[in-house]
Formats: C-alpha cells, sequence, structure tokens
C-alpha cells in the first residue's frame, strides 16, 4: 500500500512538473520515486526479518531530489535521469538479492516477485546504460526504452510486487502463529504436543541412522515448596532458569520441551545414557548458579530419569515410561541426582 501511494505521489509532482509548470516538481517526484524503489527493497527486508535503517532509504530519495533540482537548473536533465535509474535500479536489484537469499525456506512464495524485480532491475540499469550512451532522442533507445516500455515495467513491477509481498507477509504470519502454538508461553521450548510429534520423528531419524538416542525425563525438586515460600513469580523464575540451563548445556540437534507443570522431556542425538548423566549435571549446575531464588534459600535442583536405545528398538513413549521410572527412582533416592532406568542398567550389566 506504501509503495502504491508513493508512486501515485511521484506521478502528481510530474504531472505538475509538465503540465502546470512547478519547477521543482519533478526533482521531489524524482525522490518520491527513489524512496518507493527503496520501500520495496525494505519491505521484502523486513519480511525476511532483517533489519532496515530509514537513513538508506531516506539519503537516496534526499539525493535524488537535489540532483534532480541542480540538473533541471542547468538544463541538462539527462544527468538527473541517469541518477534516477541507477538509484531505482540499485534499490530494486537489492530487493531481488534479498528475495534469492529465501529460496531455501520459502522460495515458492517469493519466485514470482525475485524473477520481476530482477527483470526490473537490469531494465532501469540498462535504460541508465542505453540513455548515457544513446542519448534520449536516439530511436534505438525510443525502441527499447520509451515511455510506453517503462510505463509497462511500472505497472508489471507494483502487481508483482504488491501481490507478492502481502502472500509473503501472510505466510509468514501463518508461520509465526504454528511456531507460537508449538511453544510453552513461559518457557520459549516446545510444549508437549510439539515435543512429542519431533521426538518421535527424530528417534526413527537416529534409529534409521544407527545413531544413539537418550531419553531424559526432569522435574524440577520441591517445587510446590518453593511456590509456598516465595510464591509463583519465583516459581516461575526457577522454571525459566532451568529452561535456559537446558539451552546452554544441549546441542541445537537435541529437543527439549515442556512435558507439563514442572516436568521436562529431553531427546539427545547421538548420545548413550553416561553422557547423558554429565549433561544432566551440567544442568543442575548451572540452574543453581541462575535460579533466582532470594539470598539464603537453597539452590533450585532437578531429578534426571534417563534411558537410551543402545542394543535396543524402543518406540518413544515406552522410552519415555522407563525415563519416567527412572525419575521417580531419583526422587526416592533424594532429588537432585540422574537415575539411569533399570532396565537398561540391567541389560548393560548382562
Amino acid at each position: 500500500m506504501r509503495r502504491r501511494r508513493l508512486l501515485f505521489c511521484a506521478a502528481v509532482f510530474y504531472f505538475l512538473g509538465e503540465v502546470s509548470g512547478v519547477a521543482w516538481a519533478p526533482s521531489v517526484g524524482n525522490g518520491v520515486m527513489v524512496l518507493g524503489s527503496g520501500c520495496v527493497w525494505a519491505g521484502v527486508r523486513s519480511l525476511a526479518g532483517r533489519r532496515v535503517r530509514p537513513v538508506l532509504l531516506a539519503l537516496p530519495a534526499a539525493a535524488a531530489c537535489t540532483v534532480g533540482f541542480a540538473v533541471h537548473t542547468s538544463g541538462d536533465t539527462r544527468i538527473g535521469s541517469i541518477v534516477l535509474l541507477a538509484m531505482m535500479g540499485t534499490a530494486i536489484g537489492l530487493a531481488s538479492l534479498e528475495l534469492w537469499r529465501e529460496r531455501a525456506s520459502s522460495w515458492h512464495l517469493v519466485r514470482s516477485l525475485a524473477v520481476a524485480t530482477a527483470v526490473c532491475a537490469a531494465y532501469y540499469l540498462s535504460r541508465m546504460a542505453g540513455l548515457a550512451v544513446l542519448g534520449p532522442q536516439n530511436a534505438l533507445f525510443q525502441l527499447l526504452f520509451g515511455t510506453g516500455v517503462t510505463l509497462l515495467m511500472a505497472m508489471v513491477l507494483l502487481v508483482v510486487v504488491s501481490s507478492s509481498i502481502t502472500a509473503l507477509n501472510t505466510a509468514r504470519r501463518t508461520e509465526d502463529l504454528k511456531e507460537l502454538a508449538a511453544r510453552d508461553a513461559l518457557t520459549g521450548l516446545l510444549n508437549r504436543r510439539e515435543f512429542t510429534q519431533q521426538a518421535q520423528q527424530q528417534l526413527r531419524n537416529n534409529l534409521d541412522a544407527g545413531l544413539e538416542t537418550a531419553i531424559v525425563m526432569a522435574d524440577l525438586d520441591s517445587f510446590k515448596a518453593i511456590n509456598d515460600a516465595f510464591g509463583h513469580d519465583a516459581g516461575d523464575g526457577v522454571i525459566r532458569a532451568f529452561s535456559d540451563a537446558c539451552r546452554s548445556a544441549m546441542r541445537t540437534a537435541d529437543l527439549v520441551g515442556r512435558y507439563g507443570g514442572e516436568e521436562f522431556a529431553m531427546l539427545l542425538t547421538g548420545v548413550d545414557a553416561e553422557e547423558a548423566v554429565r549433561i544432566a549435571d551440567r544442568i543442575n549446575a548451572v540452574l543453581a548458579e541462575h535460579s533466582s531464588l532470594p539470598d539464603g534459600a537453597p539452590p533450585a535442583t532437578a531429578s534426571f530419569g534417563i534411558v537410551d536405545t543402545r542394543n535396543r528398538i524402543s518406540g518413544l513413549q515406552r522410552l519415555i515410561r522407563e525415563a519416567d521410572g527412572a525419575l521417580y527412582e531419583a526422587k526416592a533416592a533424594g532429588r537432585n541426582r540422574a537415575v539411569v532406568g533399570l532396565a537398561l542398567a540391567s541389560k548393560a550389566a548382562h
């Protein structure tokens, strides 16, 4: 919508210059055209989640306006047109490059916009070169870059940009909503449903690849006592501290989710039970340092139940049940520890 308004404003300024003889109007129109082209780049970049500095839009527009006014007073408007086309072509070309960077994630949504912006950028830069080399009165220049062709290119760009960016924006919002639906609001970790779905797929992939997988169930110790003694805000702080500790101790290939209340589930790829115990100990060490409980309160801790897929093939739900059983053993043994499931330990002993 903003780009359409800018192009309309530019057309108004050009009309004032041609029909009403307003001397400054075409120069302002040039600045608005450059700003509109820059907004195409800014819109694409923003949708990709990359920062846009407003000064990068304002400075080229101001420069185009200044150059246009200077060359208008001197009588050589060709230089102003060359500068205008160079800036417009560069801005639209940068938008095309931003779109080509999206090929890995959402190419099906941006393909038409990427092609259209690339063609338009090539056209404007070619028109700039033709204007500089051939001149505006040359017959070949008029054939290739006349007013009719230029107007057609502007209309194509406007239609494709408007429709494609709207579609891309809708897709981005849909992806954001899906991501929110998959995450626990307090911790930002996967929620139970999403963890289960992703863990089932990851477990199958690991089994197919011959990779060991460890399943860890964790539960914060004495969590009700923390809530009763220090309030629910303190309890929420401990939960967030535990989730942060998990992120710091785990790799990007691992999965962790809030399974319910103060209970968490983890899937560790390429890790056996012994290594999972060491990871659990690191999580507890980080949690004790960053639990944000009031001074004088004992450090927050967690208990862990661990199983792995060594020398066996088991489904996710069975592994979770075994890890949950090991977690109850850790609680019964005094908390603040990791216990490997008895079924797995007995197999290892044989």
